[in-house]
């Protein structure tokens, strides 16, 4: 590029964005490529001139280049309005580089392999500009590679945006270095290679039809072992390895609880592969997590594809709204109605449909405006017809279906088993064995499935893609194209088309009324309140009729725009044209949407049935939800009973022990073949469990609560050199001690990371990995799925028994259901619950052999109540101590002495 450019970077000064200021300010002025002149002014007092006028100077005409810097703040500053453009490279590599999830620069100089430039840097400063200058011309290169239709797709997308002037730099560099580059006027796809499998390998052996082969793998001297360098055969390993191809083999069910460490992915996936082989039926397995999905697919099934004696197919099928529909893709390419802040997003897809092979959005990074494009661009219409597709040979779904359909093991998650039920076993390809990992989720994951929730905004996003009155809509584009349809299909009556279409917007716009007013109402109901449970006494109350009828009239309008579309539907019957299969496809998918929230507000109001609970809930918006209660019975006749062998495996499924909570929740007989396999560590040797005397439950107020916690965290960390992660059970209780935090540990150089406050789970856990001396506070989500090997954790604190507050409306609701039955909740509900959360988030520390460190809790009900011992009993260690925080704080200090005499 010719044109001069500044790359820089400024330092503040100040906690709030309103105060801050410039205190350094580092540039690179580039021209032809090359760097032409540095500069770096420190600013020492208030209102310099001359540096100021320096810094302006030195900036002149040139482009701007920076990272995650805002140019208005940059003029605030310096007292200047700057005419060039500012081309942000964290907005530049998010899209060019759309699937690398973090976007930190240092992670992206060591993932990007940034040349550094060491013999010259003297100040961080200088090297951070340097990256910034590296990071831009990767973009830039990798730009360069494109088809020139990226830029003409791009082009409807740039209006208004910063990069607009990039994008147009490099077509006119495209244009100039690559002249004979092809047009491509067609999506512009990936490859897809061979076909949907690599070639299979030639089997050096027969498959053995006998168990003992399996096991054999796993024996010392065994296949693994001779072929994984780093394998150490396990007792515990092969035991489970033998229960799985029992279980599958001799067509039973089988509960395994495997403690971590077992290596239990291996021990169901080669008895499942050696039986898919041996009988030729596809194995499903079943993970609650997308790690442990993505690490099954893209590490344990290749490491297998290289040691087993024969080939196999495996492949990972996912729900529809996963992957990208590629005929709604482009015609959002066409219509191009999109928002300022969904402009990202757009490009980035664009450039990730030249390279994934899979279409699956969890290969996409989380950027702004990703959500709201993707809700219209994925396959989610259950009505979709593939094989009469435009779209049908490079269909991203129809891919991963034919993949599924062919595989010896496919993997999914749990909510697409559930979404094969509800459809009548019509997602997954037919299957008689079953394997579900992570199976102490499974019966959460049944009641969200089998439950339904309504929003008001859902109803506006469904209703406004049928008729708005701008923007485009199913309405405005029938109407459009009602010209072409005729002269294409002259068979059908598109004067009775047209009738039956201008019925519809006077009905969505009484939907829009009317469910505008049930969610006023629904509003005041909840008031302040985050839940509203309905019970069967509310029915006395003075709202439920006005409640009542809200919702009959919402029903009946919803209902008279179904009708509508059947009217239109029948406009077209007798004629199997394109035009006309793709018209029903679009009215079928909008009838069902439909008719989803009919069936919704029906159960809402149907109060009477003491297995299904109606509660209203508010966050971001407010949510009308309904759930069964207990899905024990659906368990039992739609899996258990319909297939042959179901394993189900988990690192935490057992009380004290025991099974029989287990067993029961999920609908298994009590003669079910049930076993435990111990974790290979040494708990004992590897870590302390410390139980604080007086923890914070007698304190009063949260705000006592969190400056109490604060403290204490401060002075293990402190003592910990950071490496600490703290589980909460309320979010409230976790920003308030957050607040408290951050300063404290901030003036001895630490970081605090915390959920919901920094970003997602994943971007905090990397920025955990990446500054083990920072502390990461939790809430629920974190209590299990974490897995931070080595000294970057090296302590766990949990701050109270992991109870569900009793007040939870479905918590409640299946807590009243087990009084009327005269049972317990407490002992049946309430505690198993709450001891099965306590072992996943004790198991967050130790996660291999060399893992050390400490775990403690400041709840002391553990040892004062009569059920602690439910807890302490269930743990792998057997021994904890103690003692009030001196002690703690005593121990800890014992065993970082240890450590440090360790690596002595």
């Amino acid at each position: 590029m010719r044109k001069d450019m500044v790359v820089f970077d400024i330092k503040t000064l100040g906690l709030e964005s309103n105060y801050e200021e410039i205190s350094e300010f580092t540039a690179l002025r580039i021209c032809n490529g090359e760097i032409k002149e540095t500069c770096r002014f420190l600013m020492r007092s208030e209102g310099e001139i001359d540096t100021m006028e320096s810094i302006i100077n030195f900036i002149d005409d040139a482009i701007l280049v920076g990272y995650e810097i805002s140019l208005s703040f940059l003029e605030s500053q310096v007292n200047f309005r700057f005419q060039q453009p500012l081309w942000d490279t964290l907005d530049l590599v998010r899209v060019f580089f759309p699937t690398l999830h973090h976007y930190q620069l240092t992670f992206l100089a060591e993932r990007l392999s940034l040349p550094l430039k060491n013999e010259e840097i003297r100040y961080p400063s200088e090297e951070k500009v340097w990256l910034i200058w590296e990071l831009f011309k990767v973009c830039w290169k990798k730009g360069l590679e494109f088809d020139l239709s990226f830029f003409d797709q791009a082009k409807g997308f740039l209006e208004g945006w910063a990069l607009k002037s990039f994008i147009e730099e490099l077509q006119k560099e495209m244009v100039k270095s690559f002249p004979h580059r092809p047009i491509r006027t067609d999506l512009v796809l990936m490859p897809s290679g061979e076909g949907l499998f690599q070639r299979a390998r030639i089997s050096s052996i027969a498959i053995p039809e006998s168990i003992d082969w399996v096991i054999d793998n796993f024996s010392p001297g065994g296949n693994l072992e001779r072929n994984l360098g780093s394998y150490e055969s396990r007792p515990g390993q092969i035991k489970m390895a033998k229960l799985v191809a029992e279980g599958l083999s001799s067509s039973h069910h089988v509960v395994i609880e495997a403690g971590t460490g077992t290596g239990k992915s291996f021990a169901y996936l080669i008895p499942s592969l050696w039986f898919a082989k041996i009988t030729s039926q596809t194995v499903v397995v079943a993970t609650h997590t997308i790690p442990l999905q993505e690490q099954l697919i893209k590490n344990d099934i290749p490491i297998l594809q290289s040691v087993l004696p024969f080939s196999f197919r495996a492949s990972v099928l996912k729900g529809r709204n996963n992957y990208c529909c590629l005929k709604k893709w482009q015609s959002c390419l066409v219509n191009r109605e999109i928002s300022h802040g969904e402009q990202l997003a757009v490009l980035g897809i664009l450039v990730w449909l030249r390279e994934t092979l899979t279409g699956d959005i969890q290969e996409l990074s989380k950027f702004p405006g990703l959500t709201e494009v993707w809700s219209r661009i994925c396959a989610d219409n259950d009505t979709c017809i593939p094989g009469k597709c435009s779209k049908a040979g490079v269909c991203f779904l129809l891919r991963a279906r034919k993949r599924a359909e062919e595989s010896d093991v496919l993997i999914v998650n749990h909510s697409l088993l559930f979404s094969d039920l509800k459809t009548d076993y019509n997602v997954l390809p037919e299957h008689h064995q079953l394997v579900i990992d992570e199976a102490h989720q499974i019966y959460q994951t049944a009641l969200q499935h089998l439950g339904s929730e309504l929003s008001a905004e859902n109803v506006t996003r469904i209703v406004e893609t049928i008729y708005r009155p701008s923007g485009v809509n199913f309405y405005s584009t029938i109407k459009h194209q009602i010209g072409s349809l005729a002269h294409r299909v002259p068979s059908v009556s598109w004067e009775l088309v047209g009738e039956r279409l201008e019925l519809l917007p006077e009905i969505c716009r009484s939907i829009l009324i009317q469910t505008r007013e049930l969610f006023e109402l629904l509003s005041r109901i909840i008031g302040s309140g985050r839940t509203f449970r309905f019970i069967i006494h509310h029915k006395e109350s003075p709202w439920w009729n006005g409640l009542y009828v809200q919702i009959e009239n919402l029903v009946g309008r919803i209902d008279l725009l179904i009708k509508s579309f059947e009217n239109l539907n029948s406009s077209f019957n007798g004629e199997d044209a394109e035009e006309i299969e793709e018209l029903r496809y679009i009215i079928n998918g909008h009838q069902k949407e439909l008719q989803t929230f009919i069936d919704t507000l029906i159960q809402a109001v149907n109060i009477e049935n003491p297995k299904q609970v109606t509660w209203l809930e508010q966050a971001a918006r407010l949510y009308i939800k309904t759930s069964p209660i207990e899905v024990s019975d659906v368990l039992k006749a739609k899996i258990f009973s319909r297939l042959d062998s179901v394993i189900l495996t988990s690192a935490t499924l057992s009380i004290s022990n025991s099974f029989a909570y287990f067993l029961k929740d999920i609908g298994l007989a009590n003669e079910t073949m049930t076993a435990q396999v111990d974790s290979p560590f040494d708990y004992e040797q590897q870590m302390h469990f410390i139980v604080a005397k007086k923890g914070i439950n007698s304190l009063g107020s949260d705000e006592e609560k969190s400056l109490e916690l604060s403290e204490f965290i401060a002075e293990v960390a402190e003592r910990m050199n950071g490496r600490t992660l703290v589980l909460f059970t309320a979010h409230n209780l976790l920003r308030q001690t957050y607040a408290a935090l951050h300063p404290l540990l901030a003036r001895i150089g630490m970081d605090t990371l915390a959920q919901g406050i920094q970003g997602d789970r994943s971007r905090l856990i990397e920025a955990f990995r990446r500054n083990p001396r920072s502390v990461l506070l939790g809430a629920n989500s974190f209590w299990e799925g974490i897995d931070i090997p080595g000294d970057a954790l090296l302590c766990v604190i949990m701050v109270k028994l992991p109870f569900w507050p009793p007040t939870l409306p479905l918590i409640e609701a299946r807590s009243d259901y087990l009084k009327s039955q005269g049972r317990d909740p407490f002992h049946e509900l309430l505690l198993p619950e709450a001891v099965i959360r306590f072992k996943q988030g004790f198991g967050r520390l130790i996660r291999s052999k060399v893992d050390r460190g400490v775990v403690i809790l400041l709840d002391n009900r553990v040892i004062d109540k009569y059920y602690g011992r439910y807890f302490l009993n269930s743990l792998p260690i057997k021994t904890h101590i103690r003692g009030e925080k001196s002690l703690v704080f005593r121990k800890i200090e014992e065993y970082t002495r240890e450590l440090e005499l360790e690596l002595l």
